[in-house]
């Protein structure tokens, strides 16, 4: 099994960012959506059943803010600067400043930008510091991405790739970028998800391209005339019918994929857990940087 490392060299790491795992942080309004909803007399399966944003939700891990952060859109550290093309970030309630140099929109070509000129007084993106530096073995890499569903009103974050297992020195990798929404100056609330890192395998890949006669379409619409090889498709598992008062609409409650089977649910490729033993980066349960984090938890 892979394992990421996510190093650190400040003993205020845990304080202001932590890594957690994608699975054990939904939104809000995610977490209390019902599988299915009657709209007109029918009932329809929602969002919530869906199994590419379950999935998506619940692939490799969020660095969430520990702490509220006020960022600063339009002025610079000195709360009397009025000078519209800076921004701050600085840790709420102390000043302490978080924030790293910007990306002036004069490195974007001008041609990238969230809000029209004359709506937003920044137009260029603000950086924070990651205080974790991720390591993944050879040949992975690791996706840099916008929290996906959490709908932040205030900023996106900008996507990239970062090839983990090479730029890993220091903070080499340690940078999130991100491009305000809002001409005002906001408050990041604590446990706001910033960025989630997924990791994955470099491989080289071929692509067939087939046209196949329509007649196959058919065909494949039923277990019992297709030439394919494998489970139902979920165009069958929409048409069966419910076989008693007890599964009585279960196919369209969650999804006939999940009942028959065929979704595998990707949270338990995830696991947070110390690196094993033989990892030089392994750190026993009695080791400072857990106790820390064993305090921080019972706060």
């Amino acid at each position: 099994m892979p394992t990421i490392e996510f190093n650190t060299y400040n003993e205020e790491t845990l304080r202001d960012f932590k890594p957690v795992l994608a699975k054990s942080v939904s939104p809000e309004w995610w977490k209390n959506m019902k599988f299915s909803e009657y709209n007109r007399g029918v009932i329809q399966t929602t969002i919530r059943a869906c199994p590419s944003m379950d999935d998506w939700l619940k692939t490799g891990w969020y660095l969430c803010a520990n702490r509220d952060m006020i960022v600063k859109n339009g002025h610079g550290v000195d709360d009397n600067d009025d000078d519209s093309i800076k921004m701050s970030t600085h840790e709420f309630g102390t000043g302490h400043e978080m924030a790293s140099p910007a990306h002036p929109a004069a490195q974007m070509g001008h041609a990238f930008q969230y809000l029209h000129d004359d709506e937003a007084p920044v137009r260029g993106a603000f950086k924070m510091r990651n205080p974790w530096n991720i390591t993944t073995p050879p040949g992975y890499s690791c996706l840099y991405l916008d929290p996906f569903l959490f709908q932040n009103k205030f900023f996106a974050t900008w996507q990239g790739i970062i090839d983990t297992d090479k730029f890993n020195a220091n903070y080499d990798n340690a940078q999130i970028i991100f491009y305000p929404r809002v001409g005002h100056s906001f408050v990041i609330p604590k446990g706001t998800p910033l960025c989630q890192i997924v990791p994955y395998k470099r491989e080289e890949w071929h692509a067939t391209y087939l046209a196949y006669p329509s007649n196959d379409w058919i065909k494949n619409r039923s277990e019992y005339t297709t030439n394919r090889v494998g489970t139902k498709t979920m165009d069958e598992f929409a048409r069966d019918p419910a076989t008693s008062d007890e599964t009585r609409g279960q196919e369209m409650a969650v999804g006939g994929y999940r009942v028959g089977g065929m979704h595998a649910n990707k949270g338990p490729l995830y696991k947070q857990e110390n690196p094993p033993p033989e990892c030089p980066y392994h750190v026993s349960e009695d080791s400072p940087e857990i106790q820390l984090e064993l305090d921080l938890e019972n706060d």
